[in-house]
């Protein structure tokens, strides 16, 4: 429900796509589930929906003051200060195999919805988890322990033998072992089995973007991405 607004609605509406690390009212009116136009009739009429503006806030843990009243933050774990490595095609392989060195020359990127310290940004290779994730999209990752990983859960991981894998994960138990079953939704892929001792690193998926993230059409956020994957999920269990 819209409702007038005191303060100056172009102020607001600025702030907030600062504040999302967006630039443009298509991308906002996402983000708000909106129509295009109507961020424009906001700012023509100076009035805004409030609830949806708090709500998204709420979501992304934006301070409401930033947002209404210009007031700086000093919350520590302020999701500007975070920077995420972009880990493109072009250097997973060295990444595998653990150069360290890597990530000192690599691409950084902050994204509103990563909330720890430790993430990372991969570029998808293939398409086996079509159409949930598009070959060249990017996947936005947080660390995660892997005894804390669910089960369905899309994650990232890094095998010490095979390389890179982007799938749905499942523990399994073989021969008094912990091992994983990697799946895929593309049925033209096969489903992978993994043990413990293989994996080095694991990635939970928060989020897919678009590897076109110039293209308003075709910049997909991480509302669509989640609700997709848990629907999904839900449909399996």
């Amino acid at each position: 429900m819209q409702e007038e607004n005191t303060l100056n609605a172009n102020l607001i509406l600025n702030r907030l796509k600062k504040a999302l690390k967006i630039n443009r009212d298509i991308q906002l009116s996402e983000f708000l589930n909106v129509r295009p136009n109507t961020i424009s009739t906001w700012k023509k009429r100076n009035t805004l929906d409030y609830n949806a503006i708090i709500s998204i806030c709420e979501l992304y843990e934006i301070d409401l003051n930033e947002i209404f009243l210009e007031k700086k933050s000093t919350r520590r774990d302020d999701f500007t200060s975070l920077q995420t490595p972009l880990i493109s095609r072009e250097v997973q392989f060295q990444y595998c195999l653990g150069d360290t060195s890597t990530l000192e020359t690599l691409p950084m990127y902050s994204f509103p919805f990563i909330k720890g310290d430790k993430s990372r940004a991969f570029q998808v290779t293939s398409n086996n988890m079509f159409p949930l994730i598009e070959e060249n999209s990017l996947a936005i990752c947080e660390g995660i322990n892997i005894k804390d990983v669910q089960n369905k859960s899309i994650v990232v991981i890094i095998s010490k033998s095979k390389g890179i894998f982007i799938n749905r994960i499942s523990r399994t138990t073989a021969e008094k072992k912990t091992t994983f079953l990697l799946s895929s939704e593309n049925s033209f892929f096969n489903n992978i089995t993994i043990t413990s001792e293989d994996i080095s690193e694991i990635w939970l998926i928060k989020g897919i973007l678009s590897y076109n993230m110039n293209s308003a059409d075709k910049f997909k956020l991480i509302n669509d991405s989640l609700n997709k994957i848990n629907k999904t999920i839900s449909k399996k269990i």
